[in-house]
């Protein structure tokens, strides 16, 4: 389907998943650290001889036996500083070991565990590591797992009420990577399915609380710690794959809408929701303005164009540093602005097209380091992807926006013919970024090809930072021109 997602959406995609897991591991050592110096940790005293009698007691149906086993060795030991290292190995034994039971054994063992890692979870007497991974636990419980490789688990549907008060109670004022943990698990609650419709109910209107900015006031998180959040919740909602809310109407549309148009919201939130909104059953929203929803994306593709514009700036500034640092060179602006600085690329690509007609001819040099080029270019292509899916729909999910305009009114017929011409624009981007101005021509394919600068070569992408920036110009002019605006 879309021509972006073989190397755009996977190189992007895996880098919000490196950089999530950073966060994780950042803010469990900070929050660590940080506590170590206002208070001690308790550590549960762990009775190693109850080891052997595992298979037994979880499977007794016993809840006395049970509890005693899980407060005195199979949980006590998560407790333990000196254990963090085995924290996931730990949650990977008590997934197994509820799949491992059936009925009311199971049962019996499921109800135990969530009141155990609720406990734990809700414990300042618990060290952050523990807090965090018993509340990951919380959400991670199967009944049973998938039938097929390929199939959906069917996950503790009683876990769901725990996590939804870590994450949104106002009575304890819960650590923010609690509350995210918790969230996590919500979040692949809707991925695989929720049954109950008061409960499905109930987990959509958290998640649209949390995309409220109010959210994080009264919660107190920072603002960097909160973009998780929302990142997080556009996914949960996402996951129903209806443009309805939590009490019908086209609630859930009408919020993505809202997010794509906001031109401060964070890009990966933007792309989220445009993904989303590919992915839905717009078919349930008959009667909706699709054609104003249709000017909302062509905007959303002409943003992107801008944001990233102003993103290679920041980068080609931060590899100009970065690789200054590392030769000993003092830094110049650029040969154009602000002389033959050694840091700017000393080329005539990046001198000339730093700057030229894309803001100025204020020159700046070009990205010297591949991974960071083609980080710049999963960014373009992501975002631009994200919205061809909302135009599209996917393969066995949504028919897209454009399915929705009727050729019968003269206004959608244009539009389908302007998301046409987008989809195209999308698609020779998707070209110049892997070859270059040898694949594309255009008003700057010739003056700022790859082959001109000395910026950093890739295996992947054939254009360097400069020329994306001057393409994506060009891009905007065009969107420009679909919308009826002058870019002059």
């Amino acid at each position: 389907m879309a021509h972006t997602s073989s190397f755009g959406s996977r190189a992007f995609a895996v880098g919000v998943r490196c950089s999530f897991l950073t966060f994780v591991a950042a803010a469990c050592c900070l929050l660590a650290t940080a506590s170590a110096f206002s208070q001690e940790f308790k550590e549960a005293t762990v009775d190693d001889s109850l080891a052997a009698q595992k298979a037994t007691i979880i499977g007794s149906g016993d809840s006395a036996q049970i509890k005693d086993f899980l407060r005195k060795y199979y949980l006590a030991r998560w407790t333990v500083r000196a254990n963090a290292r085995d924290l996931v190995k730990y949650r990977q034994e008590l997934e197994q070991d509820v799949l491992s039971l059936s009925g009311d054994a199971q049962k019996t063992f499921i109800a135990e565990t969530l009141s155990a890692l609720n406990s734990y979870a809700s414990s300042d007497a618990c060290y952050p590591a523990c807090r965090f991974n018993v509340a990951l636990a919380m959400g991670t419980i199967d009944e049973a797992a998938s039938a097929d490789r390929n199939g959906a688990a069917t996950p503790c549907a009683d876990a769901i009420a725990p996590l939804a008060t870590l994450v949104n109670s106002d009575k304890k004022p819960y650590p923010d990577y609690v509350r995210l943990a918790g969230l996590i698990g919500l979040v692949r609650h809707a991925e695989l399915g929720i049954k109950d419709d008061k409960t499905r109910g109930n987990v959509k209107s958290l998640f649209v609380k949390i995309l409220d900015p109010q959210f994080a006031v009264q919660k107190g998180l920072r603002d960097d710690v909160y973009e998780w959040f929302q990142e997080k919740a556009v996914q949960g909602l996402a996951a129903f794959k209806t443009p309805d809310g939590a009490n019908g109407g086209t609630g859930t549309l009408d919020l993505f809408k809202q997010l794509i148009n906001d031109d401060k919201q964070k890009y990966e939130v933007r792309c989220l929701a445009a993904r989303a909104i590919g992915e839905m059953d717009l078919t349930a929203a008959a009667g909706y303005d699709f054609l104003d929803l249709s000017k909302s994306l062509v905007l959303l593709a002409r943003g992107f164009c801008t944001e990233n514009m102003s993103y290679i700036d920041t980068e080609i500034v931060r590899d100009s540093v970065k690789s200054s640092a590392a030769s000993g060179v003092s830094t110049g602006s650029g040969a154009m602005g602000g002389g033959m600085g050694m840091g700017s690329g000393m080329g005539m690509g990046g001198g000339m097209s730093g700057g030229a007609m894309g803001g100025g001819m204020t020159g700046s040099g070009n990205i010297q380091n591949a991974k960071s080029l083609e980080a710049i270019a999963a960014r373009i292509l992501y975002g631009f992807d994200s919205v061809e899916r909302a135009v599209k729909g996917v393969k066995n999910g949504g028919q897209g926006v454009l399915a929705q305009l009727d050729d019968s009114k003269q206004p959608e017929k244009e539009m389908k013919e302007n998301l046409d011409t987008m989809i195209k624009e999308f698609a020779e981007m998707a070209e110049f970024v892997k070859n270059g101005s040898q694949s594309a021509g255009g008003m700057y394919g010739g003056m700022t090809g790859g082959g001109m600068g000395m910026g950093a070569t890739s295996d992947v992408v054939g254009a360097d930072a400069n020329s994306l920036k001057n393409h994506l110009l060009e891009k905007r002019i065009k969107f420009d021109e679909i919308l009826g605006i002058d870019s002059y």
